[in-house]
């Protein structure tokens, strides 16, 4: 129920800053929206144990970490071709593995913050995730890093 009140305090507040208004009629309105969203879109799994839930907040800002690493690195890359450097643009396909359809949201996200990298395509029918980035030079490094970073978040949020 908990959870349930701060996703609906998050929504409303999300309504709010749209509105760019809290006006008491505003507030009730998406207090109101905010609780029927978050009732309706409550998880229906069994909850994690508080043991699982801080292995879930580590892997996450692990994950946030890398991301937050691959820009500051896809900047550099940016600027650097940019500025002339000979770099070898292209796409390189990346294997789906065993990456559930959330897992795959989640990559696109944050595989597509890093400046150099966008995540053009995900190929069902041959299993392979396409991304394009300025410097494709090397595509076995690419797939092993997605790969590692993959293995890294299973691993730590494996239930």
């Amino acid at each position: 129920m908990i959870g349930v009140l701060v996703r609906a305090g998050a929504l409303t507040a999300i309504y709010l800053l749209v509105l760019t208004s809290v006006q008491p009629g505003d507030v009730l309105v998406g207090g109101a929206i905010g609780l029927l969203i978050a009732l309706a879109l409550r998880p229906r799994h069994v909850p994690r144990t508080p043991r699982e839930s801080l292995q879930l907040v580590v892997a996450a800002a692990g994950a946030l970490t890398r991301t937050a690493r691959e820009m500051v690195i896809g900047s550099w890359r940016v600027v650097r071709f940019c500025l002339g450097r000979p770099e070898a643009p292209g796409f390189v396909e990346v294997p789906r593995g065993d990456r559930t359809g959330h897992e795959l949201a989640m990559w696109g996200l944050l595989t597509g913050e890093a400046p150099d990298e966008v995540v053009v395509d995900i190929d069902r029918a041959r299993e392979v995730m396409i991304v394009h980035l300025t410097d494709a030079s090397d595509p076995d490094g690419v797939r092993e890093r997605h790969r590692r970073d993959h293995e890294r978040w299973r691993r730590r949020v494996a239930r």
